[in-house]
């Protein structure tokens, strides 16, 4: 038997079976499934951001009224009783001299100013940690030890009967006047724009935080309206939930931000600036009384100190007529009688000059220390009393406001938190029904 073999050039080809193209990559993400799956994971990752943003708001929110309320405002306050405590102690330490046997409850004023001093340097201490403000109190320090010891050279002096005691008196209240007492100011001043500051940053509109949680809800609005087209549903109700969730963290939210921002300005705007003022007026009025005893004091330096002394008196009734004129002043009942007793005062010092212009420094002396209604003790005394009062109520409305606009911050974080998971949890049960339907 013969076989023949073929050529195999006369061979058939192979069959081959045809190839499946792969699919391209993301191919999925242009399907239906997986755009519903893309935005319902956009949705959810802008109500993750849109609940961060609004918790690391109130958090920083808290947080700088915290700040404001634990060490900014007593710092700065600490830095107002100091620059007041001063004045007050010059004030003093020339009343006593003048006095001659130097009256108990004068002297008490004056040691009683000098601790507060001291402690109202203690606690600004605690709360400094500014370099040049440090070296500012550490001066102020430094000087008001040099000027006790003035005071105390010129009350030896004077119970000795020695006219040198005078001149330490002097010296003493420059020393006050000139060099510790504008530190002391400026301690003050730089201590309270901090407050305002702070105060300030924490009534600012939160854009950012607007912007996202409303590109959210537009978002997901849009997200609905596409899967309605898609699925021929008009309402997704996990949408709905998600978009009612968010809604009510963003009115919760923004309810507590307007009311925790309103606190916040009145406490600058009225509290602050009452508390300024009023302090003001009070450190103003010691230097007025010091500049009206060292008269008595400083002989024929007469002149200088009476035009110090009413250029104060007139200053003081300014700013007072500014702060009774402000619907938002702190305070107004104590002080309604502040100008009238301006008045008394300065009627008492037109008697002072007078004597001293004849040499009377007796009677001069007599109606500068004395208790009638028509000497100047009385009406600085009342004076005095009434702007603490201010100063006292000033400063516990600004405090109380503060912690209202913290207050009303407590939960929002919390809340805020709870709503996105819950919109988040919403916006995936209303994606997962669609899904489901694409096998």
């Amino acid at each position: 038997m013969t076989v023949e073999l073929a050529h195999p050039s006369t061979e058939p080809l192979a069959s081959r079976s045809p190839t499946v193209t792969a699919h391209p990559r993301w191919w999925f993400l242009w399907t239906t499934p997986g755009r519903i799956l893309t935005i319902g994971l956009i949705l959810a990752a802008l109500v993750i951001a849109s609940a961060f943003a609004t918790s690391t708001t109130i958090n920083d929110r808290q947080q700088a009224l915290t700040t404001v309320l634990n060490r900014t405002e007593p710092l700065a306050f600490a830095a107002g009783q100091l620059y007041t405590t001063l004045s007050v102690a010059d004030a003093a330490a020339a009343t006593a001299f003048i006095a001659g046997a130097e009256p108990r409850a004068v002297r008490q004023r004056y040691e009683q100013a000098i601790t507060d001093a001291a402690v109202a340097v203690a606690r600004a201490s605690s709360g400094l940690t500014d370099e040049p403000l440090v070296q500012l109190l550490g001066r102020i320090n430094a000087r008001l030890a040099v000027y006790t010891g003035l005071v105390e050279t010129a009350r030896t002096n004077n119970r000795a009967g020695n006219p040198v005691g005078s001149s330490y008196l002097s010296e003493a209240s420059s020393l006050m006047q000139q060099q510790i007492l504008p530190d002391a100011q400026r301690l003050y001043e730089q201590t309270s724009a901090r407050v305002d500051a702070e105060t300030t940053a924490s009534t600012r509109i939160p854009g950012p935080v607007i912007l996202i949680v409303v590109g959210t809800l537009l978002f997901g609005a849009f997200a609905n309206r596409w899967l309605a087209k898609r699925t021929r549903r008009r309402v997704n109700i996990g949408f709905v939930a998600g978009g009612l969730a968010v809604l009510i963290m963003l009115i919760w939210v923004g309810t507590a931000l307007i009311i925790s921002t309103s606190d916040s300005r009145s406490a600058k705007e009225t509290a602050a600036e009452s508390l300024k003022t009023v302090t003001t007026l009070a450190i103003t009025a010691q230097q007025a009384r010091a500049d009206e005893t060292l008269s008595l004091i400083r002989r024929g330096d007469e002149n200088v100190r009476k035009q110090s002394y009413y250029q104060r008196i007139d200053q003081m009734q300014e700013q007072l007529a500014r702060y009774l004129g402000t619907d938002n002043s702190i305070d107004k009942t104590n002080l309604a009688d502040a100008d009238a007793l301006l008045n008394r005062w300065r009627a008492a010092d037109d008697r002072i000059t007078a004597y001293i212009a004849v040499g009377n420094y007796q009677a001069a002396t007599q109606v500068a220390l004395g208790v009638g209604e028509d000497d100047a003790t009385p009406a600085f005394d009342k004076l005095d009393e009434a702007l603490t009062n201010g100063i006292e109520q000033s400063r516990a409305q600004l405090r109380n406001e503060i912690v209202n606009a913290r207050r009303v911050l407590s939960g929002a974080t919390v809340g805020a938190a709870v709503l996105s998971i819950m919109a988040a949890i919403a916006v995936a049960l209303g994606i997962w029904p669609r899904l489901s339907e694409y096998r």
